[in-house]
């Protein structure tokens, strides 16, 4: 297998299988014959993704480690920190939203940087599932910090007596 792919693939890159022709020059008709063709190749399978490099590197290389150390102590730091602080209803509009924001970080560190790191991914790949996440936690922010109004402070001595009324209530025997 690997002298196979050696022979036939010369670029490093991120492959679908099977390929999909994607030629410019194709008539409506090509494109259907092409369309249907893959579509039966698909389903009689084999079918996924390869991410090739055809040279060599070293493995647990100190780039790798670096960022592997990188990778996890965001992972430990960012739940505490943006959750708290995006859950928090005193802090301003802004504050709420930043918070959200950094919140789509914590996907990406878990899944998407170290398929960079580790397998190789495409840079180009990986910096878009960054923008994904970082958009689509952007939004969740806006819609989740704009509907979180500050909490209202009652006065603790109401709080206190509605307490006692309730605990007297649920200790009458009937």
């Amino acid at each position: 297998m690997l002298a196979a792919l050696q022979g036939n693939i010369k670029e490093a890159g991120f492959y679908f299988f099977p390929g999909l022709d994607r030629s410019p020059n194709l008539t409506k008709e090509q494109k259907a014959a092409v369309k249907k063709d893959w579509s039966e190749k698909y389903l009689a399978g084999p079918r996924g993704i390869l991410v090739y490099h055809p040279d060599g590197e070293t493995s647990m290389s100190p780039r790798q480690c670096c960022c592997s150390s990188v990778q996890r102590s965001s992972r430990r730091s960012s739940p505490r920190s943006s959750w708290a602080t995006g859950s928090r209803t005193d802090l301003l509009y802004r504050a709420r939203r930043v918070a959200w924001l950094l919140l789509g970080l914590l996907p990406f560190f878990a899944v998407n940087f170290p398929y960079w790191n580790w397998y190789g991914f495409p840079a180009n790949f990986t910096l878009a599932q960054l923008a994904d996440k970082l958009i689509t936690y952007l939004v969740a922010g806006l819609v989740l910090a704009a509907n979180w109004k500050p909490a209202t402070r009652t006065n603790p001595t109401e709080t206190t007596q509605a307490f006692s009324a309730a605990a007297r209530l649920s200790n009458r025997r009937v």
